[in-house]
Formats: C-alpha cells, sequence, structure tokens
C-alpha cells in the first residue's frame, strides 16, 4: 500500500485521514489507518538508534480491504517534502507483519500490516502513498505530532534538472544476462515497487531464469544484485524482475499515457553502450514525436536519442513519471533519432501478469492495419516483426518461427471460379520453386497439398521441406492458406506458416501445431 513517490501523484485522496478513519479508493478498496507513532526502533542489524544519534521512527500500521482490484502492498520510500531528501531507510519490526511480507492480495482479502521509517530527527511532516494497485496512489503529508493524514496538492511546476537527476536515478539498474546460447547482453531496467519490483524488455532477459543488476544509490554506493525474472511478455516487448528483499527500493510511477500528447518533453534513461558509458546512467531529452500502434500496443515515439543499451529504460516527463518503456529504433541513412517506448499503460495492465509468471498465450490481430484475423502465439515465442504483409514471430534463439502473410487477390486469377484452390497451388507449383531460384533457399521437396474443413471454414494445408544455406538447418514448414473477405480487398489471401528445425520437432513441433490451429482468417 505505501510505495516511493516524489510530490508528483497521477491522482490524490480527498479528505483527511485520521486514526480510525477509513478512505475508499477508485476501485473500490478501503484503508484504515490504525496508528501512526514515532518511537526508537532496534536496527535490523542490532544496532541501537537513539534520539541524539540525529534520527527518529515513524511507524504507520493500516487495514487494506481489496474489493475491487487486484492490490500490491509494499514496502516504501518516504520523501520530505520541505527538505527535498529521501528517506527511505526501512526497519524491521518482528513483532507485526510488514506490508512487503503481505505480497499480492485478490479481491475480497483483508490485511493488516505496518511500515516503519527512519527518518531525520528534525522532520515534522512525511509523505506517505496510498497504492490501489493501478499505479494511482494518493500522497498525504503526514503529521508526526498528530498522526494526521492530509492530501498533498497535485504538482504544477516541472522538476528541476537536479531534482529529476536525484528521483530517477536510484531507481535505475543496469542490466546483464547470458541466455542458454552463450550470449551476453546489457540494458536498463527501472523499479516501480519498492519491494523491488523492477520492468525490462523481454529480449534483455531473453529466456534466462536470474540476471546481474546494479545500481547506484543516492549517497554514492553501487549495489551489485542478482534480479530473478518472475514472468515475460509475448506481444509485449515486457518482463519484471524480482530484486532482494531485505531493502526498500526507490521507485519511479507509472504515469498515464493516455494524457501524453505530441510535444510534451521527456528525457530517456538507461545504459547505451554498456561499460562505454561508465557506471552510471545517461540520460537523453526530446518531445513525443507521435503516438500509435505496434503489435496490437499502444506505443510512444519520441526524438530522444535511443540506443543499444537503453532497451528497458523509462521514458520520463518533467514530473517524474515514466511515460514509456524505451524499446526499439529506426536505424538507417535516412533516418534520424526514431525511438520507440512501450506506452506505460501497457505496463500498467500487464504488471500484476506478469508477476506472475505471463499468460500461457496471447492472441494477435495486427490492429494496426485491421487486417481482420486472429492467431494465438505461445507463451516462450514472440513477436519478431510486424510488416503491412508479413508479421513474423519466433521463439527464442530462432529454432523456428511463424509468419502470417497476406496477398491481394482483387486482380489475381482473373475468371477463376475458386480463387482458393488456385492460390494453393500457385504457391505449390510456381511461387515456392521461384523463390528457390532467386537463391532465397533450397526448396528440397513439398511434401503435400491438401484441403481441410474447419467447421464452415476451408483451407488448404501445404507441406515442405527447404534449407536456406547449408550453414542453416532443414526446416519443415507448413502453411495453412485461406481466403479473407474482411481487408484490405474482396477477397484476400492469407498464409499462416510456420517452420521448424528438423532437429528440433520434438521441441516446438506441438507450439506449431497449435499456432497453426489458432490461425482464423
Amino acid at each position: 500500500l505505501f510505495r516511493h513517490l516524489l510530490p508528483t501523484p497521477v491522482f490524490f485522496l480527498l479528505g483527511v485521514l485520521s486514526i480510525g478513519n477509513s478512505t475508499t479508493d477508485s476501485s473500490g478498496n478501503v484503508f484504515t489507518l490504525n496508528s501512526v507513532t514515532k518511537q526508537v526502533m532496534r536496527h535490523s542489524f542490532g544496532r541501537d538508534h537513539a534520539p541524539n544519534s540525529g534520527r527518529q521512527f515513524i511507524k504507520v500500521c493500516g487495514t487494506i480491504q481489496v474489493s475491487g482490484f487486484i492490490a500490491y502492498v509494499s514496502s516504501a520510500h518516504d520523501y520530505n517534502l520541505d527538505t527535498d531528501a529521501g528517506i527511505g531507510f526501512r526497519e524491521t519490526d518482528t513483532s507485526v507483519t510488514d506490508w512487503a511480507d503481505v505480497g499480492l492480495l485478490g479481491t475480497g482479502v483483508t490485511a493488516s500490516a505496518c511500515e516503519i521509517w527512519d527518518i531525520p530527527a528534525n522532520a515534522n511532516t512525511v509523505i506517505v502513498a496510498i497504492n490501489n494497485g493501478q499505479n494511482n496512489p494518493g500522497l498525504y503529508r503526514v503529521d508526526l505530532y498528530n498522526g494526521t493524514f492530509t492530501p498533498t496538492p497535485t504538482p504544477t511546476t516541472p522538476l528541476t534538472n537536479q531534482q529529476l537527476m536525484r528521483h530517477v536515478k536510484p531507481a535505475l539498474g543496469q542490466i546483464v544476462a547470458t541466455n542458454s546460447a552463450g550470449e551476453t547482453v546489457g540494458g536498463t531496467g527501472f523499479v516501480v515497487r519498492s519491494s523491488g519490483l523492477m520492468v525490462t524488455n523481454r529480449h534483455l532477459v531473453d529466456d534466462v531464469q536470474t540476471v546481474t543488476v546494479r545500481m547506484n544509490t543516492l549517497d554514492g554506493q553501487t549495489l551489485n544484485l542478482t534480479g530473478n525474472v518472475l514472468g515475460r511478455g509475448i506481444l509485449a516487448d515486457l518482463a519484471v524482475v524480482q530484486l532482494p528483499a531485505g531493502r526498500t527500493y526507490a521507485t519511479l510511477p507509472l504515469a498515464d499515457s493516455d494524457a501524453v500528447s505530441g510535444l510534451d518533453e521527456v528525457s530517456a534513461w538507461g545504459y547505451p553502450g554498456g561499460s562505454i558509458s561508465g557506471t552510471y546512467p545517461t540520460v537523453t531529452r526530446g518531445v513525443i514525436s507521435s503516438k500509435g500502434i505496434y503489435g496490437d500496443l499502444d506505443f510512444l515515439q519520441t526524438d530522444a536519442a535511443i540506443n543499444p543499451g537503453n532497451s528497458g529504460g523509462p521514458l520520463v516527463d518533467q514530473y517524474g513519471r515514466v511515460v514509456g518503456v524505451n524499446t526499439m529504433k529506426r536505424v538507417g541513412d535516412a533516418v534520424d533519432n526514431q525511438g520507440f517506448a512501450i506506452a506505460s499503460n501497457e505496463v500498467s495492465n500487464r504488471l500484476n501478469i506478469l508477476f506472475n509468471g505471463g499468460r500461457a498465450s496471447e492472441t494477435y490481430r495486427n490492429v494496426k492495419n485491421g487486417y481482420g484475423y486472429r492467431v494465438d502465439i505461445p507463451k516462450g515465442w514472440y513477436l519478431n516483426r510486424e510488416g503491412i504483409y508479413r508479421t513474423t514471430f519466433s521463439p527464442y534463439h530462432n529454432k523456428a518461427w511463424s509468419r502470417v502473410r497476406i496477398w491481394d487477390l482483387a486482380d489475381s486469377f482473373v475468371g477463376s471460379s475458386d480463387k482458393l484452390a488456385d492460390l494453393a497451388q500457385w504457391r505449390r507449383n510456381n511461387d515456392l520453386p521461384e523463390a528457390a531460384d532467386e537463391k532465397e533457399w533450397t526448396l528440397f521437396a513439398p511434401v503435400s497439398l491438401r484441403e481441410i474443413r474447419v467447421g464452415s471454414d476451408r483451407y488448404y494445408r501445404l507441406e515442405y521441406r527447404r534449407q536456406f544455406s547449408a550453414d542453416n538447418c532443414i526446416e519443415n514448414t507448413v502453411e495453412i492458406i485461406a481466403l479473407s473477405s474482411s481487408y484490405p480487398t474482396n477477397p484476400s489471401g492469407f498464409s499462416m506458416m510456420t517452420s521448424v528445425c528438423e532437429r528440433s520437432l520434438n521441441q516446438y513441433g506441438a507450439e506449431r501445431d497449435a499456432i497453426l490451429n489458432s490461425f482464423r482468417p
């Protein structure tokens, strides 16, 4: 329920919450403030802190009743509005349940816990965030002397450069992963929950279970941590990594990306070039160039420089909120500063799912082009390339791949009474041999071509063997050929083709069949 934020909330709750009173968030979750106390506590490493040490402690206890939305209850940093100083050193009190121990709460669950902060002795107020699990926290100024929560005002002034640096850098991590193919890649992640839940790109963590994460604290310490990969996206190039327990991590809030507009100023953070840039993150600045869809997801385009190593890092607005996750850039001699970030609302919508391992499959529909087909992509595969006429999916290390291909049949097979049969025959007898003659690949032999029916739908199934070069594996390829009247002409031709290296058929054969069987034009 408590998470670290600068005074830059997306929303705040109204009214004053005092001891024994409750507040209900927009999802119907009820939070009751049970107590706010100041006290001297024993440090978790066995040292006593006394008032003359220049420190004091605030202990906040409450109860959350989840009724409208799954809530993640976590520990957090605290923030002093008057001194602009982070004060998130967490103490442990074994007599109570800490919010970090409560974990993920589902609808209908009620849990009570406490949080303890080590704060400056001269602090009169601190900031506590009450989160409903949807990244829309209520920020409260806590009066340490009378135990009341007063809502903080919504900020109208952008952060200064110094404030932005102080806010973002401690929440960033440099990620290094070595996949099962022996390839070592580096990139960036950022913490969204103070219990250590970090967001990054799926293509960084690939098929690994653990990654190395290096972080830098505000006081100059370098943390070398091991993170566990909890879940990976399929259509979304997202993954979540859990950092080690036992500390409270600085976090970055997720903004409402639907509210982002063109020309909004943003900064891209990360570790481009790996060690070339040193041990500290770099930042580039630009604006939002446009908003669009890629892979059925909302994306933001920016002219802030994004380079290899920035992958997984945050795209941050002027108020310190994450509006997107830096993911890719367009390259070429005629291209200049076209970077793309997955919109933050896509992260918010998937965070709890990824936290629990991710979906078993996701349905791809090519929303951008509106072709009207759908196909289910299983876990372990990902969107490789989305084009106007071809969209490709691959599992890790490219031992197999699937592709949806579209043909415009308006002017083809003129006078034909059966365009589907003609398209299937043309693929087998003309298109495949011509591609082989052009040395795109070597056609070994068509294995079969037969008509199949699924309910009222009619398809052709084409199977063949091929090899791109002597250095490549021999592929076993199956195509499902169909017609569609949805787009762009009536009719259009579709083929859902999936190739698997013959030596990997035992590994990917069942997944290939599942992809083919799910295709519906």
